[in-house]
């Protein structure tokens, strides 16, 4: 289907491990959830972000990984941190489960940054870091850093995981939501869909990045992208310039 003009998602988009970053105009979309923590600040007033159970309007608004959601704005920053990353596990203790307003800082210098021509990742993560007023984070658990590791191998099973830290596989299920707030096969549907996006990032097509990213085809990876964004890639990426 084909949106009617000015509800395209335009603008620029960053992906790294652990972190992507979107800045421009949103578009429309449909009901999703991702498995990444958001954080959507408005440029110019306030936005609107709605659960299936509440609505809240604010200035920046923090949506908690795997929760459904909608947004209804204009001009945005959005900030999406991985799980296991350092910063969403310094994100505020008063951040809830659902959706919450959150205190930011100045985006000025931040979207500077990101308008320059090559800003590096540490850059980046580390202006990301101020902006969301984020102070160090507490000690993980070593074993979340093998695991993310092995995540990246290509045979990860839940079996091959929970043997790496001495967990038998229904305990490390449990374990691992412990950590994260999030399934293993969720999280691990996200993990794909990232490695898509840099391989898209450093100019790989669709059915080449989803192959890279261990998807079955191009359909497969197009139908985990509304799922977890809630429109097809075409339409989320048309007008989108995406950098890795």
């Amino acid at each position: 289907m084909t949106l009617p003009q000015g509800v395209w998602w335009r603008g620029k988009a960053w992906i790294s491990p652990g972190l992507g970053i979107f800045l421009g105009h949103a578009g429309n979309h449909d009901w999703h959830s991702h498995m990444a923590h958001q954080i959507t600040v408005s440029l110019n007033g306030s936005l609107t972000v709605k659960s299936p159970s509440s609505s809240l309007t604010a200035r920046a608004i923090c949506i908690r990984a795997g929760v459904s959601h909608r947004i209804e704005a204009d001009e945005v920053l959005s900030i999406y941190l991985d799980a296991l990353s350092d910063e969403a596990r310094a994100l505020p203790d008063n951040v809830g489960v659902g959706i919450t307003p959150i205190e930011i800082g100045d985006t000025a210098a931040l979207r500077k940054l990101l308008s320059s021509a090559d800003p590096s990742a540490h850059q980046i993560r580390q202006m990301v870091r101020r902006v969301l007023n984020l102070t160090t984070p507490p000690a993980s658990d070593p074993r979340l850093q093998s695991v993310l590791a092995a995540l990246k191998a290509p045979i990860n099973g839940r079996q091959a995981l929970a043997i790496r830290v001495h967990l038998s596989p229904t305990r490390f299920s449990h374990w691992f939501v412990e950590q994260t707030g999030l399934p293993l096969r969720s999280y691990r549907k996200w993990s794909r869909l990232v490695i898509a996006l840099q391989h898209i990032a450093g100019g790989a097509n669709l059915t080449a990045a989803a192959h890279a990213a261990g998807f079955a085809d191009a359909a497969h990876f197009s139908r985990t992208f509304r799922e977890l964004f809630g429109l097809d890639p075409s339409s989320a990426l048309g007008h989108v310039s995406l950098k890795g």
